[in-house]
């Protein structure tokens, strides 16, 4: 990979370790996927900040970089990290893994990196425009990227993503080329699609039958932030899709190679719904993968119609500077009035869950993660089914 003089200088340690470190990383990446340079990107979000997932080797790692001080060459916000930095109490947090996770949190701090502690930064701050070259390493973010800011970002890494972040690069590859980035398979939506879950539930049926690939989804009117959210969240998790298109008119001027098709009709997705349908009664509601918006957040004070049952729980994830807008409008005071609760900077994914038998959500992904992650079984419905039944409403 051709790097410029003053690359090479950042590679050779001229601006200090942590940049050494990651050029070092950059190069190695780029090598590996034959990269021709690198190319200057406008923002970073960084994956990477659970210390249920990462463990004492992210604190090692985070360590090396902070040594020499670097600071982010451009906008770079964080992913949500493993509790409530304020609640992590009332979640089952014990002391050691709070003191764990505060100092990853303060270690990304002082390198700039704005600390969201959220999945959808592109509701908080870093959006970008069509074309525009960026380094996200969120799985559901990358897609959403991709696909609904027309923006161009390979499915990143923690580490590469932070690498990205202080160098303001990224190796020219992937889907940062427009030659790579033609749609090809196609898919028709016959099916009526009444929620976001139902989004989810397309996408997870896109994701596992078609992995990597560049679906086209045809028959879809329009798709808006809160269905593209569910979409880009399960293709990602069932698959690895960094990128769709909605119409042909989304894919521009690009020439489609079509290989495969597939056709999701009603009865398809009737299917997928019985796969992810409850048998038992849960005994906890959890709604916030990705990240509640504000609209969401009002949506669930208005079902919450009467209190949450005393045989479940209704906990509610979202980034805190949402949190504090839906708390000015007392959409929150509403829902936590209620019995649920609403938690910030975590997800039902990467924090440490307490024991609960049987976990009801209207996120595909997390369906997806929580029996590999937290141990617990798991099962879907649309947002107004889940908050029912976290009233006390039956399964049907």
């Amino acid at each position: 990979m051709y790097l410029s003089r003053e690359e090479e200088k950042i590679l050779q340690g001229g601006s200090g370790e942590a940049k050494r470190l990651a050029m070092k990383i950059l190069c190695a990446i780029g090598d590996f996927f034959h990269a021709e340079k690198l190319i200057q990107i406008e923002s970073a979000h960084v994956s990477g900040v659970s210390y249920k997932t990462g463990g004492e080797a992210l604190i090692e790692v985070l360590e090396k970089f902070v040594e020499s001080n670097p600071k982010t060459a451009i906008m770079s916000s964080l992913n949500p990290s493993g509790m409530d930095r304020k609640n992590w109490k009332e979640m089952g947090i014990n002391d050691a893994f709070a003191a764990k996770q505060n100092k990853i949190i303060k270690m990304y701090q002082s390198m700039g990196i704005l600390d969201v502690c959220s999945c959808i930064p592109y509701e908080l701050g870093n959006v970008a425009k069509n074309g525009d070259h960026i380094s996200f390493s969120e799985s559901s973010a990358v897609t959403f990227m991709n696909s609904f800011f027309g923006a161009y970002t390979n499915r990143e890494s923690g580490l590469s993503a932070l690498a990205s972040a202080i160098i303001g690069k990224t190796p020219s590859y992937g889907l940062h080329l427009t030659e790579n980035r033609k749609p090809d398979v196609l898919v028709e939506i016959e099916a009526k699609l009444i929620n976001p879950t139902d989004y989810g539930l397309v996408g997870y049926s896109i994701g596992e039958n078609f992995g990597s690939k560049i679906p086209l989804l045809q028959k879809v009117s329009s798709i808006d932030i809160q269905q593209t959210k569910y979409i880009s969240a399960a293709m990602a998790a069932s698959g690895s899709i960094a990128l769709f298109y909605i119409n042909e008119q989304s894919c521009g001027k690009l020439e489609r190679k079509d290989s495969e098709k597939m056709i999701i009709d009603q009865k398809h997705l009737e299917e997928l719904k019985e796969n992810f349908a409850p048998t038992s009664q849960p005994d906890i509601v959890m709604i916030g993968c990705p990240h509640t918006s504000v609209s969401t957040l009002k949506i669930i004070s208005e079902l919450l119609e009467s209190p949450v049952s005393d045989r479940c729980k209704l906990w509610i994830f979202t980034s805190r500077p949402i949190k504090l807008v839906a708390e000015s409008m007392g959409y929150v005071q509403k829902i936590e009035k209620m019995g649920g609760r609403v938690f910030c900077d975590t997800c039902p994914v990467v924090c440490p869950m307490p024991r609960f038998d049987l976990a009801l959500t209207d996120s595909i992904k997390a369906a997806h993660y929580l029996p590999t992650m937290s141990k617990i079984e798991s099962a879907a419905e649309s947002l107004k089914n889940c908050i029912k039944i976290a009233m006390g409403g039956k399964i049907q």
